[in-house]
């Protein structure tokens, strides 16, 4: 995926990271440092650029927390962008039987906005958009929000 992250570094010299992830990595903290510990940190995303074909998803999470308060490492998960089909929702609505909220909550989804973007869009809670994504999940027999995405575009 990321042809830099697989050539070994030279020994004493740093890995050769695209400075997206950087970048990436350092609005996470930032997003700390401005809202505090523990108080609703949004994690960013961004787009990784490739020299040929489409570019690839970026998102930024603190993982692995042990005895420390503080995190003490961030992952990024690289999702690669597949070209966009357009959906029949209605249809969607019809065989997964979804109701009037989860078509909303799907339509949203598929722009690629994450939980805290659906609740605000919506009005609902963060918690609630996610029982709607669960439910979503469940009548489509997918256990990922990539493959609800996938599953439609068949």
């Amino acid at each position: 995926m990321v042809p830099e992250l697989q050539k070994m570094p030279q020994r004493g010299k740093k890995p050769n990271i695209p400075r997206e992830i950087f970048d990436l990595c350092n609005q996470l903290k930032a997003n700390r440092e401005t809202k505090g510990a523990g108080q609703g940190i949004q994690f960013p995303g961004a787009l990784l650029p490739t020299p040929i074909g489409s570019p690839y998803s970026m998102r930024a999470f603190f993982i692995g927390r042990e005895e420390r308060k503080e995190p003490t490492h961030i992952m990024v998960l690289i999702e690669k962008i597949t070209e966009r089909h357009a959906v029949d929702f209605d249809k969607v609505k019809r065989q997964f039987e979804l109701s009037r909220r989860e078509l909303e909550v799907l339509r949203l989804l598929c722009q690629g906005l994450a939980n805290r973007e659906i609740s605000e869009r919506l009005f609902i809670s963060e918690y609630t958009a996610k029982d709607h994504i669960k439910k979503i999940m469940r009548k489509l027999g997918v256990s990922t929000r990539s493959q609800i995405i996938t599953s439609l575009n068949r």
